[in-house]
C-alpha cells in the first residue's frame, strides 16, 4: 500500500487517510471521495447542524483533506486549522509524531468531539452515529464507551 504524501503535490488515496490531527479523512462523510451526490451533501449538512450546531451551506460540503497542499487550492471545511499549521511548522506527518503530544490544542479538539458522542448514541440512528461521530473518535474512546 502507498504512503500518504504531499511532498510532490499529490495525496495518495488510501483505504485509511489520516488528517494532521489523526482524524480519519477517508471515513469523513464530507471527504471529497465520499461525496457522490447533492443528497450526500444535504445529509452531511443536516447532520452536522443537528449534532454540532454547525451551519455549513450544502454547497460547501466537500473537503479535500488537510494533506492536500495549499498550492492546489483545496476545499477545506472550517478554513485554517491550528493543528495543521502546527504539524506543518514542525515538519511531521501528524500530531502523533510530536514530542509534545498530547498538547492543549489536540486535547481541546478531541474533547469537543468526545463531549457530543455520548448523547448522540441515544439521538442518532446507528448508521448516523457510524457516519458522523465514529470517524472523529479514537479507538480508545470507542472501546471505553462500549464497555
Amino acid at each position: 500500500m502507498e504512503e500518504q504524501t504531499c511532498h510532490d503535490n499529490k495525496v495518495a488515496r488510501l483505504e485509511d487517510i489520516r488528517a494532521c490531527c489523526g482524524f480519519h479523512c477517508s471515513q469523513c462523510p464530507a471527504y471529497i471521495g465520499n461525496i457522490r451526490s447533492e443528497e450526500d451533501r444535504n445529509r452531511v449538512s443536516e447532520a452536522w447542524k443537528k449534532i454540532y450546531g454547525l451551519d455549513i451551506p450544502v454547497e460547501a460540503i466537500k473537503c479535500d483533506g488537510c494533506l492536500k497542499p495549499d498550492s492546489e487550492n483545496p476545499h477545506r471545511i472550517g478554513g485554517a486549522c491550528e493543528m495543521r499549521t502546527c504539524v506543518q511548522s514542525r515538519n511531521i506527518p501528524h500530531c502523533g509524531f510530536c514530542d509534545e503530544f498530547p498538547c492543549d490544542l489536540i486535547e481541546c479538539h478531541l474533547t469537543s468531539v468526545e463531549t457530543v458522542a455520548p448523547g448522540c448514541r441515544n439521538t442518532l440512528a446507528p448508521d448516523e452515529f457510524k457516519d458522523f461521530i465514529e470517524p472523529y473518535l479514537c479507538r480508545e474512546y470507542l472501546e471505553r464507551s462500549n464497555q
